[in-house]
């Protein structure tokens, strides 16, 4: 009797959406597996542009430890007509997390880390790194497409006008519970409206009793423009400090909104 076939997982779902001189593209996917991809398995001598996810997360992040939910081949891709583009995907994401040092010396840590001892992700040597994930990335930019210094700023008022959504997706692209010591993730969010088109990157933290830190990069392109506006902006506050003036009594769950 032969052995039953697994079951192939469906590809990646692509979509492309054309806005005046740029094309936004959006991949998503389901959740990287937690060991080798490859029908024949990736070896040594591989090439890195033919190593499956797992295994090129695993060759070319020097972290020790990866979040619980990856999904390696989600992706956000935005490219002007001329060929400059701006991108996020987990990778990206995750080779700008401090992989030197704890961020967040808290009991939390500790906890935390003990419960990842035996993870089979990668067999590394255990160090201090941030174990939250928190990234300060704001995109990969290619193709010509340079960051320039500027003092104007998004017009948020202007974006909270209502308006029609010709297009819109949200893209995870990472998360994790922390061994329920809270959550962190990070996830892009598009839309495309007659006036132009915004992206919210945001790595979101909580960790239970303790903080709550937010990441943000923001995009915008008004409609006709060849040039994107990117502001970034981070926010953090012990859960102590935090107070819910819109409730009867203080929940306990704070933060985890």
């Amino acid at each position: 009797m032969s052995n039953p076939v697994e079951p192939r997982l469906p590809p990646p779902v692509c979509e492309e959406f054309v806005f005046g001189e740029w094309t936004l593209r959006v991949t998503k996917s389901h959740i990287m597996g937690s060991q080798c991809e490859s029908p024949t398995q990736c070896e040594e001598n591989t090439g890195v542009n033919k190593l499956c996810n797992w295994c090129r997360y695993e060759k070319l992040l020097t972290l020790p430890s990866l979040p619980d939910m990856v999904f390696a081949n989600n992706c956000l891709q935005i490219e002007h007509k001329d060929g400059g583009s701006i991108s996020f995907n987990a990778f990206d994401a995750l080779e700008c997390v401090n992989d030197r040092e704890d961020t967040l010396q808290v009991a939390h840590a500790e906890v935390w880390k003990e419960a990842r001892a035996d993870c089979e992700f990668v067999k590394k040597v255990v160090k201090p790194y941030d174990w939250t994930y928190t990234t300060n990335f704001r995109g990969t930019l290619s193709g010509g497409l340079k960051a320039e210094t500027s003092t104007e700023r998004i017009d948020l008022d202007k974006l909270r006008v209502r308006e029609e959504i010709k297009f819109y997706e949200e893209i995870f692209l990472y998360e994790d519970e922390l061994d329920d010591n809270g959550s962190t993730r990070c996830v892009v969010k598009v839309r495309v409206m007659p006036s132009g088109f915004f992206v919210l990157f945001r790595h979101y933290l909580r960790v239970d009793q303790v903080i709550v830190r937010v990441n943000d990069t923001r995009l915008y392109s008004p409609v006709g423009a060849s040039y994107i506006q990117r502001e970034t902006s981070s926010r953090e506050a012990p859960i102590s400090k935090l107070h819910v003036t819109n409730f009867r009594v203080t929940p306990p769950s704070l933060g985890t909104d």
